[in-house]
């Protein structure tokens, strides 16, 4: 009997103090556990300059047009082909490199931006074209023409709108294009109604305005810098130029010309945002 109480005793003494050790460890506090702070998304709201660099395939098509003065120099059965001979395609790839600066506001996964930038912008083809294009004249007819095509620079302004993926910018992008446009011709012919040798000379040189249209996309490889590649699509429209074509007579005509200049960039480029 007293071994009972005792076993007892010493269960109701183990229960106490598991009691009063689970009270303790309930009143300690509790370590919190760690949680890695959340990602913040890329904001590409702010400010930004930078510089570009690409290639650039130009096209000038140019277009002639041939009137006769009062007492006609061409006959109007050689109009046509002379209008060809004078009329040539002039195409060149040339690097491209620049400077570049805007601002962006993001609302969500939506930004919207306006650039400006402007680039060293070379294109300086010439053709020369040899031949007889007065089919009314076979034996004897001949004529010679050299056309240049030139620009120096090129500026655009444009809007951007695009979607926001974290530190991913998908953009379309359009605006106004500028550039120097310098178009130049001289030409010397033998034509059945002239006296001699045949001269005419043309040249223009203008600050044309016109559209740039096109797409890229931006990367955020930090809070700041900001790598980018882009495709443009410019249209600098048209120039004119006229040239009257003389000979020993009184015999006249007037060339008329007018020269389209187009262009492909591709272009890669890096920015600082702040």
């Amino acid at each position: 009997m007293s071994k009972l109480k005792s076993s007892k005793l010493a269960l109701t003494t183990i229960c106490g103090i598991l009691s009063v050790s689970a009270a303790s460890a309930a009143d300690m506090p509790v370590k919190a556990v760690y949680k890695a702070p959340p990602v913040v998304a890329f904001s590409w709201t702010g400010f930004y300059v930078g510089g570009t660099v690409g290639a650039a395939r130009t096209n000038a098509d140019v277009s002639m047009t041939t009137v006769n003065g009062t007492s006609r120099l061409i006959d109007p059965l050689d109009i046509a082909t002379l209008n060809a001979f004078g009329s040539p395609s002039l195409s060149q790839t040339n690097a491209i490199a620049g400077a570049k600066a805007g601002y962006n506001k993001q609302w969500g996964g939506f930004v919207l931006g306006l650039e400006g930038d402007i680039s060293w912008f070379r294109f300086n083809p010439t053709v020369a074209a040899a031949g007889n294009p007065f089919v009314t004249f076979p034996a004897f007819g001949n004529a010679q023409m050299s056309t240049n095509v030139g620009t120096n620079w090129l500026a655009t302004i444009r809007g951007r709108a695009g979607f926001a993926v974290d530190h991913w910018l998908f953009y379309g992008t359009g605006g106004a294009a500028f550039a120097d446009v310098k178009y130049s011709n001289t030409y010397v012919g033998f034509s059945p109604h002239g006296s001699g040798s045949e001269f005419e000379a043309a040249s223009v040189s203008q600050t044309r305005v016109g559209w740039a249209a096109g797409a890229g996309v931006d990367y955020a490889l930090s809070s700041n810098l900001i790598l980018s590649a882009e495709y443009l699509h410019v249209d600098l429209g048209s120039v004119t130029a006229s040239g009257l074509d003389t000979t020993g007579s009184a015999n006249t005509a007037t060339f008329n010309f007018s020269t389209r200049v187009t262009s492909d960039l591709v272009r890669v480029g890096a920015a600082w945002k702040f």
